[in-house]
């Protein structure tokens, strides 16, 4: 700017003073002008007035050198005004110069500050994915806690167990005695009629007693079945992990399953293009063999294709394996039942003899679970008809490769019936397995998981918050993918069924 200034300043210095100078020319113009015009009539007589004339030429002669000066000046004015605009535009090709700069930086300044927008806005994206998971570090770490409450609680109370069994018993060691003193009193009431009232205050006693037994034992079963529960929750809690755990790696072995589907399905279309190639061939060779049929002798039909190979061993599924667990400890369960017809008071005195004999031995703390066979059969069944169809086609492809050496060594008619029919047949097989798959329902498998101590447990157990997807039906993630995959096999049954149309039309 400041340069600006100097340049119009000096614009306006040399215009002032070009101005002044054509002030100045305009009036001795104007001066010589009213002198020729006052010498117009002088000239007849010029003979006479040649001192004037010399006058006038000596002052014209005066004159002169002052218009040759003012012309120089004008020309150095003008030299200077060339000069000035010279610099002026030599300035402004600057100033646009400056601007364009001014216009980039201020391009790369909407630049930065876009990506500084951009930045602040993925900042804030990473915050609040750091505050999602600390709050689930929060809620992990109030879980943790509860399960510790929860196991301390435990704990106490097998303590609080432990004591009450050890007074239990020894508290019937006690009864035991007074009931052997008790029958000696009988005997002696018995010699003797005199002690009818103490028998009956023995009986009375033994009648106080058979209560107390049976209170104790009432109280001791409630003790039991609390502790089973609490150790079923926790013993559910472990399995659950592994159940987990062994789902992770069954995701894993379907994902190579289906990678292996997808190469396998890439194999049988490159095994098309070859049948092709081959059907062409062997049309060429049945056209030469049509001439030398006359002598020569048919020729036997080829073998029939390898049966399919035999479905592999289901893989293990944790479903499976809790369910057997569950079976044994129900069998168990049921073998160690003693029979209830045996009377309470005896059958409580024989336990109370055995543990003081042979010590604590805790009851198992699995129960038994209520349809898991049918559930197990229908589980095999259903990893049976998801398995057949990778084999099948393994066959197929086997049977294929096998055909493909066969007919190229021999020549043989061909014929592509037999390959289409197995198609056909595979086909039909899925569209049965998939219909019983959706007769059948769907969510069994996942209702059965959870036993019926986690849709009632205790009030205030922890147990219920820690399995969010025990209730649940059908937004866990395993359903999801179920039926992900179930979506994906139809879409490929469809159009392998377009193929095998487009083939034989």
């Amino acid at each position: 700017m400041d340069v600006l200034e100097m340049q119009f300043q000096i614009e306006r210095s040399c215009r002032e003073r070009a101005e002044a100078l054509a002030v100045k020319v305009t009036k001795e113009n104007k001066v010589l002008k009213r002198r020729s015009q006052a010498l117009l009539p002088l000239l007849p007589k010029l003979p006479e007035n040649m001192a004037t004339m010399t006058f006038d030429l000596e002052y014209d002669q005066g004159v002169d050198p002052d218009g040759d000066s003012g012309e120089e000046a004008v020309l150095q004015e003008q030299a200077q005004i060339s000069e000035l605009q010279a610099s002026v535009e030599q300035l402004l090709g600057e100033k646009m110069q400056l601007c364009e700069q001014v216009d980039s930086l201020k391009r790369e300044q909407s630049q930065l500050q876009e990506q500084l927008a951009l930045e602040i806005g993925e900042k804030e994206a990473i915050l609040k994915k750091l505050s999602r998971q600390n709050k689930n570090m929060n809620k992990m770490k109030r879980v943790s806690q509860l399960v510790t409450e929860e196991f301390t609680e435990i704990s106490q109370k097998l303590e609080l167990e432990q004591g009450l069994r050890q007074h239990a018993e020894v508290f019937a060691h006690q009864v035991l005695v007074k009931q052997k003193d008790t029958q000696r009193q009988r005997m002696v009431v018995q010699q003797s009629s005199e002690t009818s009232l103490q028998l009956q205050h023995a009986l009375e006693q033994v009648a106080h007693i058979s209560s107390t037994l049976q209170d104790i034992q009432r109280y001791y079963r409630n003790q039991v079945k609390q502790t089973q529960c609490a150790l079923e929750e926790s013993s559910v809690l472990s399995e659950l992990q592994c159940v987990r755990g062994q789902l992770e790696s069954s995701e894993e072995e379907r994902r190579t399953m289906d990678t292996q589907l997808r190469e396998a399905q890439n194999t049988v279309t490159q095994l098309q293009g070859e049948v092709k190639q081959l059907e062409d061939r062997l049309k060429d060779a049945e056209k030469e063999l049509v001439s030398e049929k006359d002598n020569s002798t048919p020729a036997l039909p080829p073998p029939p294709p390898p049966l399919p190979p035999p479905p592999s061993s289901t893989a293990v599924d944790p479903l499976v394996v809790l369910r057997n667990k569950r079976k044994e400890s129900a069998n168990s369960i049921d073998k160690n039942k003693p029979d209830p017809t045996l009377d309470m008071k005896t059958r409580a005195v024989d336990e109370m003899m055995e543990r003081t004999k042979k010590g604590i031995v805790l009851r198992p703390t699995q129960r038994p679970q209520v349809g898991s066979e049918d559930d197990h059969a229908w589980r095999d069944q259903r990893i049976e008809k998801r398995k057949s169809a990778v084999l099948e086609l393994k066959g197929m492809l086997d049977t294929m490769k096998h055909q493909g050496h066969r007919r190229a060594w021999s020549r043989n008619r061909f014929s592509r019936n037999v390959g289409e029919a197995e198609l056909q047949m595979v086909l039909q097989r899925r569209r049965r397995a998939m219909a019983d798959g959706q007769d059948t329902p769907s969510y069994a498998p996942s209702t059965a998981i959870t036993p019926t101590k986690i849709q009632g447990p205790q009030p205030g157990g922890p147990a219920a918050g820690a399995l969010p997807w025990a209730g649940e039906s059908g937004s866990t993630p395993v359903l999801r993918r179920l039926q992900q995959n179930r979506e994906k096999r139809n879409s490929r049954i469809r159009e392998s069924e377009l193929i095998i149309c487009q083939e034989n039309i």
